[in-house]
């Protein structure tokens, strides 16, 4: 009988240690793939919109201003294996989730009291809309590789605030500083002998007659993106959103905004402020140097007054129409009483 208790007690023990060890592997996956849970995204995006919105570290440090208005705010991350596709690199479709997490940690951080001042002075509730999101990928991204997602505003116009957004190589672009987290300590000297290296380099390029690299090489992508503020079906400008985040300098009495009355409508959408005139045409060459450019820090002393700001918007504006241009697209679509290649379900 003893020996029968004793059996019976092993055969628990090894169905216990059975079960344990598949937890502590079930734990250690789930470890591994944080970013690919289930209400991941969630979390992360509503943390760093709370973060931001209730605890906003210019708060704590200095106040922000038209010179941070084209600074780029960095996040740091890993794809994870489940972020991975079959040829075990990060799959297209997760640029878009990290996009999303750069996106809300820059414009909560920017221009979320002007949100709350905007919807102060109206009476009612603003928000923001994401319209659209162009996505260029460069380089591979291989499992747990560390990177940056930068991403700073681009321009704006009378409807749409245009964001851009770049997957970094972690550590190989370093920032003279961070104008919300003096605390943070930058290595500098690396940074500084990098670009001592490209500089001779570009130079001595320019003397043999080779071409210049057409981008950054430490970039894995790049993405531009395209909000909207919403008062109920009413549009505001994104002009005003930023004048009441104190993102923009004094502008010139000769230069006068028109009230919404006076603005067109389209489908009685109040559109708010002037109209940007279309800029001319523009080289890859240019469209690359305008997508490095958000990658360079600007000086702690420059001042940013209004003229300043409307040159970095309109130069800005040289890619966002292009980005525009995009909404032909639509219109492609004509397939009403025509032959289909054929129809398959999905799982769901």
């Amino acid at each position: 009988m003893a020996i029968l208790d004793w059996m019976n007690l092993r055969a628990l023990v090894q169905k216990i240690s059975a079960l344990t060890n598949w937890k502590v592997l079930a734990i250690i996956f789930a470890l591994l793939n944080l970013k690919s849970l289930p209400f991941a995204w969630h979390i992360r995006v509503l943390g760093a919109s709370f973060r931001h919105y209730f605890f906003p570290p210019a708060r704590f440090t200095v106040e922000t201003g038209p010179s941070a208005l084209f600074q780029p705010m960095v996040i740091s991350s890993r794809p994870n294996l489940i972020d991975c596709d079959y040829n075990l690199h990060k799959s297209n479709s997760t640029y878009f989730t990290d996009f999303d997490v750069g996106r809300v940690h820059l414009c909560v951080c920017l221009i979320g009291s002007g949100l709350r001042n905007t919807t102060h002075q109206l009476g009612s509730l603003v928000n923001i809309h994401l319209g659209g999101v162009s996505c260029n990928f460069k380089k591979e991204i291989k499992p747990y590789e560390a990177f940056e997602v930068w991403s700073r505003i681009l321009c704006w116009d009378r409807k749409w605030l245009y964001t851009i957004s770049h997957f970094v190589k972690k550590g190989s672009v370093r920032p003279k500083g961070y104008m919300l987290q003096p605390w943070r300590k930058i290595k500098l000297e690396k940074s500084k002998n990098r670009v001592n290296d490209e500089s001779e380099s570009t130079g001595a390029a320019v003397k043999s007659g080779v071409r210049k690299p057409a981008s950054n090489p430490a970039i894995f992508a790049s993405a531009i993106s395209k909000y909207v503020f919403k008062q109920g079906r009413l549009t505001i400008s994104p002009e005003k959103i930023l004048q009441n985040s104190s993102l923009l300098p004094p502008k010139p009495a000769a230069i006068e905004t028109p009230s919404p009355a006076e603005s067109p409508a389209i489908d009685g959408i109040s559109l708010g402020a002037a109209a940007t005139s279309a800029p001319p045409s523009m080289s890859s060459t240019i469209a690359n140097e305008i997508i490095d450019a958000s990658l360079e820090a600007h000086g702690d002393g420059e001042i940013w007054d209004w003229n300043r700001v409307e040159a970095e918007r309109q130069r800005g504006m040289r890619i966002a129409e292009l980005y525009a241009g995009l909404e032909a697209l639509n219109d492609e679509f004509k397939y009403d009483d025509q032959p289909a290649l054929g129809k398959f379900r999905d799982l769901y």
